[in-house]
């Protein structure tokens, strides 16, 4: 018997091999056949088999779920902003009324982190104005486009950095609690929060040169300025201005809860079981800016992800598109609106100003200072007419 093979080239440039047989006509599948192809089972006529090749599919969202996903953004937007405005508006108050209690350069800290998530939401407010009227939406104009973006992403710099710097005050709190009062100075705090300030007020100046409005989007209209509009929004905005304080904001916090077990395990074996009205009051510090640092790291981590995401891709799929509208407009917004809650359930000096406040009382301290004001006044009057 003498066996011949023929090999032939397919239009999809795939080799495949044919056995042929002169003194018989195979009816099996040889084996090569099993390996390469799927059997061929036409009876009528025998063909060669074809080396195919199979393409995976990419699991792609479905529709319904993108059309949910689009409409809960829409009442988050909704949500938000009323929010933002409300909650922070009450820490403002309430960090004013503490002024007295804690150092006041902290409370410096603590209004301008509220004030500075309330501008953050500058966008969304715009949103809300444009459904409300269409004539009262700033964006319309290319100087109102310019300064609402360059607003709002100068104030989530902001954010991140304050952010950090309480967090740093704690963590100095916390290691070395003698030395706080000159690491963490009056004056150090207010230079530290002025250059925070300028920093990010002029890392985000290129939206006021590179954005414009066209008809009625505002966009930055040529290819050229589009690229370079986006480096500088992913290197100044997001690496420089939200990432690398984030990452160090997690190292610290995982510093002060060691630093804080090992100091409770120090004093269970010197049975020191009393605590100083200070050290009560500094722990409750630490627990209220611990909570606070830490769900404002958990909202901005989806962002953080989406954003590396697309630093390392060449082209976003669709999926990674998704993902980034959920981080971007649905789980970071939260980060701007929550830090009054964790005050609320971290801080217990927090909570006792918050209920006085509610309920229209004012602090023993501004009693105080409200009697010897009166007092001063009252001696003064006498002590003149006791001259005349």
């Amino acid at each position: 018997m003498q066996t011949t093979y023929t090999i032939r080239y397919s239009e999809n440039q795939s080799t495949t091999g044919n056995r042929s047989c002169k003194s018989c006509i195979s009816r099996e599948t040889t084996a090569w056949s099993n390996v390469t192809s799927l059997p061929n089972y036409d009876f009528t006529s025998i063909s060669s088999p074809t080396k195919t090749t199979v393409r995976r599919r990419l699991k792609v969202i479905p529709s319904a779920f993108i059309s949910v996903i689009i409409k809960l953004r829409a009442v988050i937007n909704y949500i938000i902003p009323p929010v933002s405005l409300v909650t922070n508006s009450l820490s403002i108050a309430v960090f004013f009324r503490m002024r007295h209690r804690i150092q006041r350069d902290l409370v410096l800290v603590f209004i301008a982190v509220s004030l500075v998530d309330t501008f953050a939401l500058a966008v969304m407010f715009r949103k809300m104005v444009h459904r409300i009227s269409r004539a009262a939406d700033l964006t319309r104009y290319n100087i109102g486009c310019q300064v609402i973006h360059w607003l709002t992403g100068s104030c989530q710099v902001c954010s991140s950095c304050l952010v950090l710097l309480y967090t740093f005050e704690r963590f100095v709190a916390v290691r070395y609690p003698l030395k706080r009062a000159v690491i963490c100075s009056g004056r150090r705090v207010r230079m530290a929060v002025l250059w925070i300030f300028v920093f990010a007020f002029i890392s985000q100046i290129y939206n006021l040169i590179l954005l414009e409005v066209k008809i009625t989007a505002c966009i930055v209209p040529r290819r050229n300025q589009k690229m370079i509009f986006g480096y500088l929004t992913v290197y100044l905005q997001y690496v420089i201005g939200i990432i690398l304080p984030y990452c160090c904001i997690a190292f610290l916090n995982a510093m002060i809860v060691y630093h804080m077990i090992k100091y409770r395990r120090k004093r269970s074996s010197l049975q020191a079981s009393n605590m100083s009205s200070e050290e009560k009051t500094q722990r409750s510090m630490t627990v209220m800016l611990f909570t606070a640092s830490t769900y404002s790291l958990v909202m901005m981590t989806p962002l953080m992800a989406a954003r590396a995401m697309d630093m390392t891709l060449s082209g976003a799929s669709r999926n990674v598109t998704i993902f980034r509208l959920i981080a971007e407009d649905m789980i970071s917004p939260w980060n701007y609106c929550g830090n009054f809650f964790f005050y609320v359930i971290g801080g217990r000096q927090f909570r006792h100003e918050l209920f006085n406040m509610l309920r229209f009382r004012q602090t023993s301290k501004c009693k105080a200072a409200d009697i010897m004001q009166h007092t001063i006044i009252v001696v003064g009057l006498c002590m003149l007419v006791y001259k005349d």
